[in-house]
């Protein structure tokens, strides 16, 4: 493997752990926030990149009104969703009614794009294009790098860092912790549980939805996209179990692993990557940096 191989891979990989990533900490921050695990959080993805792909190639915006409206639909979704799958069954006596409630909310989302934007694969154009409209290409000496991949990565860092910035050192930040950590104690410190929460599933809908538009231009835009949340699981258990830090860093390696495995089992990467997450399991089951549980006496 000769060195432009290796930068192309590894760029790829990275690209492709930054969604995974994006895909991970939306996980962490809603178990964080309501203690429930989101089985459609990749169904989110893809309907972000179907509501992208409306705004750009059939309704033709310009660059600046597509990315204020997307975000506006993103946040209306966020809403959407927490008010119809979480809230109604926040007091259920059957603990895992919510989780249950995701799963058919995965459902939901795959009918309802499949009936608004018909059942065939689209196509979305990159983000930087040669005059013919084909992907452009960042040329570095003698290597050759898709822009998309590039721009998915400085994307992927810049959201990451905004919302560990909101999370971690702001003020609201502070606040959705301290709601989640305990809402009754929250509400009589005069913390709006109910706004917090909202604000979580938004900031969730337009982190997952953006690498949705991002990762759009590299696949087709259909319904096989929500898949992808199968890598973010894997980064997460790879990372350690709730570890913001570990589950973006689990992400990164499982696109690296998805990538290179790519030069040996083109047609096994994914049986690759699900290799190691066993052996992780086997081995190191708390992950890269989770703290072991001592077991029950």
């Amino acid at each position: 493997m000769n060195f432009n191989v290796f930068v192309a891979l590894t760029v790829n990989g990275l690209a492709m752990g930054v969604i995974y990533a994006l895909l991970a900490m939306g996980l962490i921050l809603l178990i964080r926030a309501v203690g429930v695990m989101n089985f459609a959080q990749g169904d989110l993805l893809m309907l972000g990149a179907y509501i992208t792909c409306w705004l750009t190639v059939d309704l033709e915006l310009p660059f600046w009104l597509m990315v204020l409206v997307a975000l506006l639909c993103f946040a209306v979704v966020g809403l959407i969703f927490m008010f119809s799958v979480y809230w109604p069954l926040r007091n259920a006596s059957y603990p895992a009614a919510t989780v249950i409630a995701t799963m058919g909310a995965s459902m939901v989302l795959k009918e309802l794009v499949t009936l608004l934007w018909g059942s065939l694969p689209r196509s979305m154009p990159s983000l930087v294009r040669t005059e013919d409209g084909s992907a452009a290409v960042l040329q570095i000496g003698s290597i050759n790098l898709q822009w998309q991949y590039v721009l998915t990565i400085l994307v992927g860092i810049v959201i990451m860092a905004l919302v560990f910035f909101l999370f971690e050192k702001m003020y609201v930040g502070k606040m959705m912790q301290a709601a989640a950590q305990d809402a009754y104690a929250a509400s009589m410190l005069g913390i709006p549980t109910i706004a917090t929460i909202a604000v979580t599933y938004i900031v969730v809908v337009i982190m997952v939805s953006v690498g949705g538009y991002m990762i759009a231009p590299i696949f087709m835009v259909s319904t096989t996209l929500g898949s992808l949340q199968l890598r973010a699981f894997a980064g997460v258990v790879i990372g350690g179990f709730g570890n913001i830090k570990g589950a973006i860093i689990g992400s990164l390696l499982v696109g690296l692993i998805e990538s290179f495995s790519t030069l040996q089992f083109s047609s096994y990467k994914d049986v690759t990557v699900f290799m190691v997450l066993i052996i992780f399991l086997l081995v190191r089951p708390q992950g890269i940096f989770g703290e072991r549980i001592a077991d029950k006496a």
